[in-house]
């Protein structure tokens, strides 16, 4: 009889003390990053972590050393040479699962959970970078002379206003 309520005392104990966000998902996510093209360079709030693709664990609750604690998201970088740069946000949102604490885990549950980070998600946790080529370049010759080269898409509103000929 001992036994078994040692057991049934044992599992209430490891129930109660863990939260629900934390049990289901953990304190770390992980987000997928991949571009077009392939291969271009993944910043994340100034630390680099590799090129495209790649998948990085971060921590749900968006803190890096370093980076202030009321900071509320991931500032992520993609980018690649001959091509714009893609900046977005990974932000960090309300887990719903934290919310199975209020029938299961209780007030250590929430203590747990708002501790550890597993109260948040990260959004998005795919993040798909279109790349989009840079159309000006400079080049430099023998000369103090800078040429920039740029191509436009024309646009069929813009007014005419001169003509550009060879030499």
């Amino acid at each position: 009889m001992i036994k078994n309520f040692t057991r049934v005392a044992l599992i209430a104990l490891t129930l109660t003390s863990m939260g629900c966000a934390t049990i289901i998902n953990g304190s770390k996510q992980t987000v997928d990053f991949t571009s077009q093209p392939t291969g271009a360079k993944v910043t994340i709030n100034g630390k680099e972590y590799g090129t495209t693709p790649t998948s990085v664990s971060l921590k749900r609750n968006a803190t890096m050393p370093g980076v202030p604690i009321s900071q509320k998201h991931y500032d992520v970088k993609i980018e690649m040479e001959g091509y714009f740069p893609y900046e977005i946000k990974v932000k960090r949102e309300f887990n719903g699962w934290f919310l199975g604490n209020l029938l299961i885990g209780g007030i250590v549950g929430i203590i747990i959970d708002a501790a550890t980070g597993s109260m948040y998600k990260l959004t998005p946790d795919q993040v798909i970078a279109q790349l989009g080529r840079q159309t000006a370049s400079t080049t430099k010759q023998k000369t103090d002379d800078i040429f920039i080269a740029i191509t436009l898409n024309v646009d069929p509103s813009w007014e005419k206003i001169g003509q550009l000929e060879k030499k």
